[in-house]
């Protein structure tokens, strides 16, 4: 494949967000969560691809796309996690403010 090696940064991005996206599909995700954990598996795919490729010059194409796909695949638990710490710590904020400014009578 001549000339894959100047879109492999696109191309691994783009095979990250698939990783992501079904995976999302797999876990039957809302599809606001399945969009922003693709944003995010672009994001670390584009990042750990780029670290990749300056410490191992000489490593094949095909591997870094497997490793884009596992990023992917990964970053949906990221996204998971990071949902449900969201939602956590919001329900505790606003427990707290009823209970602060709440009526006590």
């Amino acid at each position: 494949m001549k000339g894959m090696e100047q879109f492999l940064d696109f191309i691994s991005m783009g095979v990250g967000m698939i990783g992501a996206m079904l995976k999302g599909i797999k876990r039957k995700f809302r599809l606001t969560t399945i969009i922003l954990s693709m944003m995010i598996a672009g994001i670390l795919t584009y990042s750990v691809t780029g670290l990749v490729a300056y410490f191992y010059a000489d490593v094949n194409p095909k591997v870094i796309v497997l490793i884009s796909f596992c990023i992917g695949w990964v970053a949906n638990e990221f996204t998971d996690v990071l949902d449900e710490l969201i939602g956590d710590l919001y329900d505790i904020f606003i427990t707290w403010l009823r209970n602060k400014y709440g009526n006590n009578k």
